[in-house]
């Protein structure tokens, strides 16, 4: 480990004014913990925020987190973590697929507790395995590419299964494909389903169109696990353009919905033109363009988004949206530093627009947990939003010597302890890092 920070140190961080903590919260405690006080589970390990869920909670015959990251070798691995006595148990799911962070597997459980994994090249085949026995990840079935269509490169793996829908598994992702007007690729948002566990799938089909934008849609989605299953997603990427919106629909029993729950189509009569989904942030009017962290639902099953601003490539805005049952509520939560990666002397920044990232508690969406620039580190920092519309803040980390990001909070996490994983170590592009994960309890 010692090493490892040796040779990396030539790495810098981008430093901007003004990112102190803030004393406008109610609270503002800060920890007396920095990065090297908490637990690695995981070294060499970085996750993108495009494939979930990455990390999940299971309590069976024993009670353990199971997540997934890619490391500096390009193996796609997945590990697992005993809550009582912390052993650590890791297996490569596919070694050498690619030094991409983007293919990160995310993880199910199947209804006799067997895992799925599923994963991805970074614009290329689209992977899954099963494990062999409940709750194990030391023995799988062999690894399968799900058919996809020859002249198709995917990206980006989100499954979901629904209860009321004799537990179909829906698997959603990004897809490139020809333009039927010519050579120009096109970018859209597409899924496959199984009822027989993954066994067999449907075909490919194409539910959002970003309708000859020549940018690609991110997309985050949440479910209730029973009917329902809520999208955010963005019609572009930041780096294109200014007018990138964040955009909110979900779908039930067979239909695509509004927010305001105007149906937009059947699921029979796909796609759906991104453009005429309606808009939570409408960036064609701000002139500010937005990129999406996360989605919950709150006690009343509306919608929560968190999502980043960029008034200039510097200056990374968070910001907190929710659904009062008529509009959406849209909150300014702090300063969220500059760009995330760190850069060597002479180096130009290659994603100027990867903030340090904002999730939620899906148990309690009040709840966050963000990564902001704070005297020249990324810190972990919790925030609750209270009945007077303030932010209770307290630090998760700080005065550290590495940059702490890409907080995740581990979806099914019990209500009492969310259970919290994010990347520490130094962080350049999604195809060069030095980070570790690390984990709150």
């Amino acid at each position: 480990m010692m090493i490892k920070y040796t040779v990396l140190i030539i790495f810098i961080s981008v430093v901007v004014s003004g990112c102190k903590p803030e004393n406008s919260n109610d609270d503002n405690t800060l920890s007396n913990k920095s990065t090297m006080d908490y637990e690695v589970v995981a070294e060499d390990a970085a996750w993108c925020w495009f494939s979930d869920p990455r990390a999940v909670y299971h309590k069976g015959e024993s009670e353990n987190i199971y997540f997934g990251y890619v490391n500096m070798q390009g193996d796609v691995v997945i590990s697992s973590r005993n809550l009582q006595n912390k052993t650590i148990k890791s297996f490569i799911l596919h070694e050498k697929l690619q030094v991409d962070d983007h293919n990160n597997p995310s993880i199910m459980f199947l209804p006799d507790d067997r895992l799925v994994a599923f994963y991805s090249e970074h614009n290329g085949n689209l992977y899954m395995r099963k494990s062999k026995n409940p709750e194990n990840i030391r023995d799988w079935e062999p690894e399968r590419i799900i058919s996809m269509g020859a002249t198709s490169r995917y990206c980006y793996t989100n499954p979901v299964m629904l209860s009321e829908e004799n537990n179909r598994i829906y698997l959603f992702g990004r897809v490139i494909e020809p333009s039927s007007f010519g050579s120009v690729t096109e970018w859209r948002q597409h899924f496959k389903y199984s009822d027989d566990e993954g066994e067999t799938w449907s075909e490919r089909q194409i539910y959002l169109d970003n309708e000859g934008r020549r940018t690609p849609p991110y997309l985050k989605l949440i479910t209730d696990h029973n009917s329902r299953i809520d999208f955010v997603f963005t019609d572009g990427h930041p780096k294109t353009g200014c007018d990138v919106s964040v955009y909110h629909m979900y779908y039930e029993d067979g239909v695509f919905y509004q927010t305001n729950g105007d149906s937009i189509t059947i699921i029979t009569d796909l796609p759906i033109v991104i453009s005429h989904v309606n808009k939570v942030y409408d960036a064609k009017i701000s002139n500010i363009r937005a990129w999406i962290w996360d989605l919950a639902l709150d006690e009343k099953n509306n919608p929560v988004i968190t999502y980043a601003r960029y008034p200039i490539e510097t200056d990374h805005r968070y910001h907190y949206a929710y659904w009062d049952g008529q509009k959406w509520i849209d909150k300014e939560v702090s300063k969220a530093g500059g760009w995330m990666p760190s850069l060597r002397q002479g180096d130009r920044v290659r994603e100027a627009h990867y903030s340090a990232g904002i999730v939620m508690n899906h148990n309690d969406p009040k709840q966050i947990y963000l990564s902001r620039q704070i005297e020249g580190k990324f810190e972990i920092e919790q925030k609750y939003l209270q009945e007077n519309g303030k932010w209770k803040s307290t630090f998760i980390t700080s005065q550290s010597e590495v940059d702490n990001i890409r907080p995740y909070v581990v979806c099914n996490s019990p209500i009492d302890r969310p259970i919290l994983l994010w990347m520490s170590g130094y962080y350049n592009h999604y195809t060069q890092w030095a980070t570790d994960l690390r984990i709150n309890y």
